[in-house]
């Protein structure tokens, strides 16, 4: 037996990832509480590849920032030479000189400042734009089993606030190196001026990172305190929302007021108490600015100044760049939380962008011919945990054209038996084939286009009917969508709303009923006339009247097609060529209705109980049909 990728619904998400960085799995993906590294270098250079069609853009918002600090540094610098050279020589020609550079280099500096905004969000933007639409696509290729055990709530975290946390890391990183080297060329510029008068000056930033490390032992409880707190209140509130029929069936709402309360009374404390931490920062930083001019500048540069060691203008520049020194501090210490943010936003949507999908077509796959629609289960196994197999030595076979039930108690694998066939998990045993090809030697999307699936709930998209019905085959002519709604009998319905085919569905439909969202279920299944048909209990939430309409329906569109029918209304399949009986995983029973119920089984106590009758009370006609015994009333 060749070895196909298999490993069940869960073990295909553990595994490889395209970047071999992140190494996730679909169990351990980052819990969206944690706050990571205030700098993550695999995350960073994993961004910095998105930046490759933009690299025009980005090379320009790099040569802005470089400009942008060069002014920066260079103003008091102009200033300095204007004091010296001008004011205090009495030249007038070099105040001129000099008050015109500084205008040029006043100039530069908004013009690379603009340059630095506009190009570093136009980067950013693409970067967001590329990233979204990879995550988009990436979703799309995953295994039903990870959304089984993944909430919408994480995952539309990871494509919405966490993507745009990572578009942010760009830009951080760009203003960050822009303060970096504002204070790279601040202590040059201060040191190349006057040394001596330079480290008396900086002598208080040493006591600047010993606050700042004091105040981020602190604060980062706090920030990862406030991530938890508004985890735990959108989580309330998903719960809430989507649960809104039952909690105001059973009358919670105070309770649930209560309890909500609560959690957001947490998320304003967390809030409140960041807030004190963010606050206390400013006036240490302001006070620390102050000893630094005040002692630096205006005592030691002052005694300086008296004894003819430094001119006016060294000291007007020195006061200048100290108040520029603790600027990008500032702004560096108030970024690093944000820095920690984006870092763990960008492990967690590289964890999801490297989990791999559990199908995949083998490198050397085929198209998949024409199907007739002749289907076999060969010995096949499945499990979604090791150990614990779901379906056990299945051997099936599906003629073309044929009718095929499955029927079992619940838990007893006929959603599996049907996601196999479709392939949304691979058998780890055994082989399935159609018309003779093993369907993990040919690619998916040449053989799932040939098949259909109408599933028990009936899930209809934003848009309209017409939309809807050709949603798989937009290449449907108007008068295939309509001759597909006829075969299943939703035409006339259709027809009675006031706008027809082009009624505009409300989200999942609901300004619709069951019953008529799963008749335009049926008819975009088969819009595209496939000759493999699967119906995973499609009428179990329908009502009696609509199901006989189904049952009419399904007469017509079943003919000549190879159909799977999954059904808990034994009525609904007492036509049915063939019948297999599933139970705990393995096929007990095959044969048609009436067989079947001769043999006086599992599939004869399952038809009794589906109709109340117990097992003792019902009796087999020779017509195979099953006759209720009356009770003895005496």
């Amino acid at each position: 037996m060749r070895g196909h990728g298999g490993g069940g619904m869960l073990s295909g998400l553990r595994g490889t990832n395209a970047g071999g960085m992140f190494a996730p799995t679909q169990d351990n993906l980052t819990d969206d509480s944690v706050v990571g590294k205030v700098y993550d270098n695999r995350v960073v250079m994993r961004v910095l590849t998105y930046i490759a069609p933009f690299k025009k853009d980005a090379l320009i918002s790099l040569a802005a920032v470089l400009v942008y600090t060069a002014a920066n540094v260079g103003i008091p610098w102009l200033i300095m030479l204007g004091i010296n050279l001008g004011i205090n020589a009495g030249n007038v020609n070099n105040v001129h000189l000099v008050g015109l550079a500084f205008f040029l280099v006043t100039l530069v500096h908004f013009a690379s400042n603009y340059l630095q905004f506009v190009f570093v969000a136009k980067v950013g933007q693409g970067i967001l734009f590329s990233m979204r639409t990879q995550m988009f696509d990436h979703l799309q290729s995953l295994s039903p089993s990870f959304f089984h055990r993944t909430s919408v709530g994480r995952i539309m975290s990871r494509s919405q606030s966490d993507i745009n946390q990572i578009q942010e890391t760009f830009e951080l990183i760009i203003v960050a190196l822009a303060d970096l080297l504002s204070l790279v060329g601040i202590i040059v510029a201060m040191l190349i001026i006057d040394w001596q008068l330079a480290l008396v000056s900086l002598g208080i930033v040493p006591v600047l990172f010993l606050v700042l490390i004091f105040w981020q032992r602190f604060a980062r409880r706090s920030f990862m305190r406030i991530r938890r707190a508004i985890a735990m209140v959108n989580g309330e509130y998903n719960q809430n929302i989507t649960g809104v029929r039952v909690v105001q069936s059973l009358n919670r709402q105070q309770v649930n007021l209560e309890h909500f309360k609560t959690l957001n009374q947490e998320h304003l404390d967390a809030n409140l108490e960041a807030a004190r931490f963010s606050g206390s920062l400013q006036p240490v930083v302001e006070l620390l600015i102050g000893i630094g001019m005040g002692f630096g500048i205006i005592l030691i540069g002052g005694l300086l100044l008296q004894r003819g060691s430094v001119d006016w203008g060294v000291l007007v520049a020195f006061a200048l760049w100290i108040q520029r020194f603790f600027e990008p501090v500032r702004q560096l210490t108030m970024q690093y939380s944000q820095l920690q943010r984006a870092m763990s936003s960008g492990v967690r949507i590289f964890e999801l962008l490297d989990l791999e999908p559990e199908v995949k077509d083998a490198p050397d796959a085929i198209e998949m011919p024409p199907v007739r629609g002749d289907i076999k289960f060969e010995g096949v196994y499945f499990h979604y945990v090791p150990g614990v197999e779901v379906l056990q030595d299945i051997n099936v076979h599906a003629e073309a054209g044929e009718n095929l039930a499955v029927v079992g108690s619940t838990g007893a694998g006929k959603s599996t038996f049907v996601t196999l066939i479709h392939r949304f998990a691979d058998a780890t045993k055994g082989r399935i084939t159609v018309d003779g090809h093993d369907i993990r030697d040919v690619k998916r999307q040449s053989l799932v286009n040939q098949m259909s699936m109408v599933l028990q709930e009936p899930y209809l998209f934003s848009g309209t009917i017409m939309e809807n019905i050709r949603y798989s085959h937009v290449e449907a002519s108007d008068e295939d969508v309509a001759e597909a709604a006829k075969s299943v009998g939703a035409h006339d319905f259709i027809m009675a709303l006031e706008h027809g085919y082009n009624t505009t569905l409300a989200e999942r439909g609901v300004n619709l009923s069951v019953g008529q969202r799963q008749l335009i279920s049926f008819a975009r299944a088969i819009v595209s006339d496939p000759r493999i048909l699967i119906l995973d209990e499609a009428t179990a939430n329908i009502d009696t009247h609509t199901e006989m309409l189904i049952q009419e329906a399904l007469n017509r569109v079943l003919k000549g097609r190879t159909s799977i029918v999954i059904a808990h209304r034994l009525s609904t399949i007492r036509n049915a060529d063939k019948i297999v009986v599933l139970d705990h995983g393995r096929v007990v029973e095959i044969g048609n209705h009436g067989e079947l119920l001769a043999r006086n089984g599992v599939y004869a106590k399952l038809y009794a109980i589906n109709y109340g009758l117990s097992h003792d009370d019902a009796a087999v006609s020779e017509d195979g049909e099953t006759v209720p015994i009356p009770a003895d009333n005496d």
